[in-house]
């Protein structure tokens, strides 16, 4: 986006130095023509009527483009950082998960008996246990490094 401005300045800064002259004829059937070169004696030079009317002299148009160049740049920071902080958050709870992941399936690997929150025994089935151990290392394989 940076690129994109600075090229919008600096276009904007050849056009206000390319000046061309502007010749102004009517032909012999009353046709009106604009050229930058003079076909004949009689053409009017209206560059300077011209030059008026396309020219901001000015620095104000250039302002605004710098304070808009300004504030995109300030937006796309602001941007990056956010972005930056989800990734580190996001880096640091995938970790978390990890480890408890892999907590968790050495704790079931093998004899183990399952203790709900009041402390009674779960009664699981060594198929069930199977099926915890195959999500667990599925899971493992797919987010943990």
């Amino acid at each position: 986006m940076q690129g994109r401005t600075l090229v919008f300045i600096l276009l904007l800064g050849f056009s206000i130095n390319c000046i061309a002259e502007v010749y102004r004829w009517v032909d012999k059937d009353g046709k009106v023509h604009f050229t930058d070169k003079p076909p004949a004696a009689d053409a009017e030079n209206i560059t300077k009527q011209v030059n008026k009317q396309n020219l901001d002299t000015s620095r104000e148009e250039l302002n605004k483009v710098q304070q808009l160049h300004l504030q995109e740049a300030q937006a796309q920071r602001q941007q990056r950082q956010h972005a930056q902080e989800i990734s580190a958050s996001e880096a640091y709870a995938r970790g978390a998960n990890c480890t408890a992941a892999k907590n968790r399936l050495r704790r079931i690997s093998g004899n183990v008996i399952f203790l709900d929150d009041q402390g009674k025994v779960v009664k699981t089935t060594e198929q069930e246990r199977q099926a915890m151990l195959a999500e667990l290392t599925t899971y493992i394989d797919n987010n943990c490094n």
